[in-house]
């Protein structure tokens, strides 16, 4: 989807709804359902992230969703950061519970109570876990289908290891995963950010964020990693012996990628004005055969040619379907370029008197001959598309980091993407600067403050979502 900021919002609440991949309307606001669409996506990101995650020695759990208010109220600057959006459980039926549940906002505190039973031992280090969830917050902000909700769909994973160095490694580590889920899986380009100390997690004491670019020159942060030191061990008593028979406390790190931002992502970033255009690992559908004939004579045998090609693709492991509707084949082109499906295969008397097939390319729209004893070079076909994607992403988003020396063009630049800047360091200079713009990061590099020219430190910032 090219940049216009005026229609992008349009167009994507509108390709939402076209392609089916969500259904926006119900009676709880900023409570989504996912249709087949969007959830086919959504699973292979999960499997596909779980995988990397078990490989890594995350053991997979699934924990319960309510937590008790003392055990939510352990770490005060945690549950700070949350008390406007928590949602409680008060009763059952007519009675009165004794003790306030809420439904949980992140897992953390719910996973420490925990964490104290399973901990001994320095052999029991270092402990990592993950599970695929549903969140719950109180969303205050204007509501965005997948991209600002009061529920989401989420992966969150957390660690315990001996030491601070143990725990950066396992950050490190994580944004690896995140890396190969985000960039080499849906051809997202992102930028790792640390967060500016007002903006950590709570109770973190780093706080990484993977942001993307939208279309409109806004941020979209898709993924944290948060290195939480010791803060929550001391409050829930997280210890281990070390081989000395000293008792120390564990330090950890927590970290989850949003599966609707990451969706709402792809749709943005890869998307153009026909819809969808889906790298072809997460596409419920890789291809779409289209029979194609222009009189009732020829419909016997096209369908049978269709059938042997759908044989042949089921044999290659290529999700596929083929559209036997009545539409006129302009319109089954539109629908199911609408729906980003990465190869459209057409199946017509001169295809089958040749032996052949007309194949062509979401990505590009390109349109070439195969022959049917060919096919199996499709998953090549996919590799390439999967790569342009890659590249045309990486370009725009490259075209986005812009470096303002200036108030004036840091005002100018302001919604373009993400700008580089100088900052002081002064609280006074921040708020003219956060005027227009949000501070992603504060980064070591040298700049010059482009509020009061004075010596400092070099930001990163944009508009976000």
């Amino acid at each position: 989807m090219e940049e216009d900021k005026d229609k992008f919002s349009e167009w994507y609440l509108r390709i939402l709804e076209d392609a089916e991949l969500i259904d926006s309307r119900y009676p709880i606001k900023g409570m989504i359902i996912y249709r087949r669409w969007g959830l086919f996506i959504i699973r292979q990101m999960q499997q596909y992230l779980e995988k990397l995650l078990e490989d890594a020695g995350h053991e997979p759990t699934l924990f319960p969703v309510l937590i008790p208010d003392n055990v939510l109220g352990k770490e005060t600057e945690h549950i700070a950061g949350f008390e406007e959006q928590v949602f409680w459980v008060t009763h059952a039926g007519a009675n009165e519970l004794e003790r306030k549940l809420a439904l949980r906002p992140t897992s953390e505190t719910a996973m420490y109570e925990t964490f104290r039973l399973w901990i001994r031992s320095h052999q029991d280090l270092p402990l990592k876990i993950h599970q695929s969830c549903t969140v719950y917050r109180y969303e205050t902000k204007h509501t965005r289908p997948l991209i600002r909700g009061r529920e989401f769909l989420w992966n969150e994973g957390h660690s315990a290891h001996i030491d601070d160095e143990d725990a950066r490694k396992n950050i490190e580590e994580i944004k690896e995963i995140y890396g190969k889920l985000i960039n080499e899986m849906l051809c997202l380009p992102f930028m790792v950010n640390r967060r500016p100390e007002w903006d950590r997690f709570p109770g973190a004491t780093d706080t990484f964020a993977f942001d993307t670019i939208m279309p409109n020159g806004k941020t979209l942060q898709i993924a944290t990693a948060h290195n939480l030191g010791q803060n929550f061990s001391k409050v829930f008593g997280i210890t281990y012996e070390d081989e000395k028979g000293e008792h120390k406390h564990v330090y950890q790190t927590s970290y989850g990628p949003s599966f609707g931002r990451l969706l709402a992502a792809l749709i943005s970033v890869h998307g153009d004005e026909k819809g969808l255009v889906l790298p072809p690992e997460v596409a419920p559908i890789q291809c779409i055969i289209v029979p194609i004939f222009f009189k009732d004579a020829d419909k016997e045998r096209i369908q049978k040619y269709a059938d042997k090609v759908r044989k042949k693709l089921d044999e290659l492991g290529i999700r596929n379907d083929i559209d036997y509707s009545d539409d006129r084949p302009g319109n089954k082109f539109y629908h199911w370029e609408m729906k980003g499906v990465p190869l459209r295969i057409e199946a017509g008397p001169r295809d089958l008197e040749k032996n052949e097939l007309t194949i062509v390319r979401r990505d590009t729209g390109k349109k070439s001959q195969i022959k049917f004893d060919r096919l199996c070079e499709i998953p090549k076909i996919f590799d390439e598309i999967t790569e342009n994607l890659r590249a045309v992403a990486k370009k725009k988003f490259n075209e986005r980091l812009i470096k303002v020396k200036s108030i004036d063009e840091m005002k100018k630049s302001s919604g373009r993407g993400i700008l580089s800047l100088g900052w002081c360091g002064k609280d006074e200079c921040s708020e003219k600067i956060e005027k227009h713009v949000d501070i992603l990061s504060v980064d070591d590099g040298k700049g010059k403050c482009i509020v009061c020219g004075k010596s400092g430190k070099s930001i990163n910032s944009a508009n976000t979502y």
